[in-house]
């Protein structure tokens, strides 16, 4: 199962992908998302979230932990020509209409895990998003940008070689947050009281957790939609670079 596909034809796409299970009132709406794309790609998502969801259970909660909150200001500051006609992700989820939920990292505990890193693994955080916003500014296209953004549900070969990194960085972040989105899918399976569409509305990281919990519940994949997110060229006549 792929959640973000890169192709020379289609570009980067997400695939919107719905899970049942045949005795269950809920159904389950995985919306993989990037934090850059063409603004039509956002639309598309809220559209669908409006339409089809009747509880969106929503990546954020206002306090990010430092290092995103780094990552987040270097896509902010990608702007007009640097960020190639890309848009950093818009979508307000109380916005939408419907009930959401923000079961991610809250209050003082994204401070206290950053402080709980090993200050070699934060100086390596603290040096690496300005190293990579230097490389985008500098050498950036949206085919640079679209090299590692596959993302399925077994292990890359990028990403294999990734767990060689701190442990530390993984398990109180990326780890630490599916946690808490897979135990929220799971109180709602358990505790729904009538039919109901639950959007997901994470990073494409966080895709794989929720779709082997749901699994783990006896859900099954009941085809994808796949969403264009950017093309690996720019339109004809931008004036990003190509």
């Amino acid at each position: 199962m792929q959640f973000i596909e890169v192709t020379e034809a289609a570009g980067v796409r997400s695939a919107v992908t719905r899970f049942w299970r045949p005795d269950s009132r809920v159904r389950f709406l995985l919306c993989p998302m990037i934090h850059l794309a063409e603004p039509a790609f956002y639309r598309e998502v809220t559209a669908r979230l409006r339409r089809d969801c009747d509880l969106v259970v929503a990546e954020g909660s206002g306090d990010a932990a430092p290092a995103a909150d780094a990552l987040v200001a270097s896509y902010a500051r990608l702007d007009g020509r640097e960020r190639f006609g890309l848009v950093v992700q818009d979508i307000d989820p109380r916005t939408l209409g419907v009930p959401v939920i923000h079961p991610d990292l809250n209050g003082q505990e994204p401070q206290r895990g950053h402080r709980e890193t090993p200050l070699r693994d934060r100086v390596t955080l603290a040096a690496l998003v300005p190293a990579v916003l230097a490389g985008m500014r500098l050498f950036g296209t949206r085919r640079y940008l679209a090299r590692h953004l596959t993302t399925e549900d077994l292990l890359s070969r990028t990403e294999g070689r990734a767990q060689d990194a701190p442990p530390d960085v993984d398990d109180r972040v990326l780890g630490r947050r599916d946690r808490l989105l897979t135990e929220a899918l799971t109180r709602l399976h358990h505790t729904a009281t009538g039919p109901r569409t639950v959007g997901v509305l994470y990073g494409a990281a966080h895709m794989r957790a929720a779709a082997t919990v749901l699994t783990g519940l006896g859900y099954h994949a009941d085809g994808a939609d796949w969403l264009t997110v950017f093309t690996l060229d720019p339109p004809a006549g931008s004036d990003s670079p190509g």
